[in-house]
């Protein structure tokens, strides 16, 4: 069943939550011969009700294999270097493309929700550092201090780590 909701102040129509829950774990299981690495994240990932979209962080082992599933899968609707979005069964799935170095990085920016991500960003900024989705950096120097994991860049930052449904 479709439904009509409100996402970045734009109409949007797509499956009912549990639908979209469903696609994303049977996504998952197939995505993961084509994947080093793979996770949900975004409001599947951080536990909401009715999820509107599906957002998958992967390493994959070859991006073009990939992207040939996904084209059987769906509707491809733009895409680049490190992202690429597509339409299937009614549902919008966004996969962003990283590395075993920024994984944490990626796991933690598509995973949190938009105020926390940028309360973190801020507390990077004050320490002296850049947090994005491929890692923490020093400013000055651009040196990579963390983004493997999660909870490296919370201690990075002087911070507890918190689970994404926390955030």
């Amino acid at each position: 069943m479709k439904r009509v909701v409100v996402k970045k102040g734009k109409k949007v129509i797509t499956r009912e939550g549990s639908f979209v829950i469903r696609l994303s774990n049977r996504l998952i299981k197939e995505l993961k011969p084509y994947s080093k690495k793979i996770q949900v994240v975004g409001s599947i990932r951080r536990k909401e009700k009715n999820p509107v979209d599906i957002d998958i962080v992967l390493i994959p082992k070859d991006k073009q294999r990939l992207e040939n599933f996904m084209k059987m899968k769906g509707k491809f609707l733009q895409g680049g270097e490190h992202e690429s979005s597509w339409k299937i069964e009614g549902v919008k799935v966004e996969l962003y493309y990283t590395t075993e170095n920024e994984l944490g990085a990626a796991l933690l920016a598509y995973s949190s929700r938009f105020g926390a991500g940028i309360g973190l960003r801020v507390v990077a900024l004050r320490k002296g550092f850049k947090l994005n989705s491929h890692g923490l950096f020093d400013r000055r120097t651009g040196k990579r201090i963390a983004g493997k994991t999660e909870t490296e860049i919370y201690h990075a930052l002087g911070r507890e780590y918190k689970e994404p449904w926390e955030r």
